[in-house]
């Protein structure tokens, strides 16, 4: 059975106290944290959000603003990995950076629309660094961005998707049968988020007097502060081995069933004989 939660996402974080009592009133239980990027307007501070977890909200979705329409030349594959890192830096400041840690890059449909082809080469670049750096990588998008996403080989572990059904909460509301999104792409627990009230048509959406988007997401889509230990790595993905990396290392960080001996059983081609002896740049296939 799927756990959700539901969460809320405004332009500018209201007081610890008050983000607290709107949370209380639709039901919710995180709030959505622009942690930062190259075009975040308003990025949230690590004292803000240790202001929430004072008040006792401990659960977030984070979000990185990436290159958005007005710069579409940098809509590149090294762009995304360099975005990515930068990603992994900013979740890092926040406290959370812990394995299997969830992450989500913003694309605008202005974005995608201005460039399709090349936004989704910078979002499969941005993807593959932030995996490699053990963190679970998530693409917030619009339905027709996402569908063109999933045909590529390289896609995002789960799916924060933009469709706006209504204007005030609605508890039942399920990410897995979000409006517009075919069920069958991102279906698993664990593999997606859904932005279904907001303002449209001229109409606003607020929880106490706040202009906010709802959401409901699952709840492996969420991080906080130290991580989910039991949250699983992305299966049938690849690692990319790191300075320092070991294989043993690697499977504790991701949480591999099997250990480093699974790994080596699965990668023994790539590796050779000796499973002390990985090198950087390798890409390692996860069971």
């Amino acid at each position: 059975m799927t756990v959700t939660q539901h969460g809320l996402d405004a332009a500018q974080p209201p007081n610890a106290v008050k983000a607290r009592a709107m949370l209380q009133e639709i039901g919710g239980t995180w709030w959505n944290v622009y942690i930062g990027g190259p075009e975040a307007q308003r990025a949230w501070t690590p004292a803000e959000v240790q202001e929430y977890e004072q008040e006792g909200i401990s659960q977030f979705l984070l979000c990185y603003v990436g290159r958005q329409s007005g710069e579409v030349s940098r809509l590149t594959v090294a762009q995304g990995e360099q975005d990515g890192h930068d990603a992994c830096q900013l979740a890092g400041e926040f406290g959370m950076a812990a394995a299997g840690t969830p992450i989500c890059l913003d694309l605008e449909l202005r974005t995608f629309e201005a460039a399709p082809s090349a936004s989704l080469d910078y979002v499969g670049a941005w993807c593959q660094t932030v995996r490699a750096r053990g963190l679970r990588p998530g693409v917030y998008a619009n339905p027709s961005a996402l569908k063109s996403l999933h045909e590529r080989a390289v896609r995002p572990d789960w799916i924060w998707i933009a469709s706006w059904v209504q204007h005030g909460v609605n508890p039942g509301a399920d990410p897995h049968q979000a409006a517009d999104v075919p069920p069958d792409i991102w279906p698993k627990q664990g593999q997606r988020a859904w932005q279904y009230a907001g303002a449209f048509n001229q109409k606003a959406c607020q929880v106490g007097d706040v202009d906010v988007d709802i959401d409901v997401a699952d709840e492996a889509c969420l991080a906080r502060r130290g991580g989910h230990p039991g949250w699983p790595h992305p299966s049938g993905h690849t690692y990319t081995v790191q300075p320092g990396d070991t294989l043993s290392a690697i499977a504790r960080k991701l949480n591999i069933a099997g250990g480093w001996q699974e790994l080596y059983a699965l990668n023994r081609g790539i590796i050779g004989p000796n499973p002390g002896l990985i090198h950087p740049g390798q890409a390692l296939q996860l069971p």
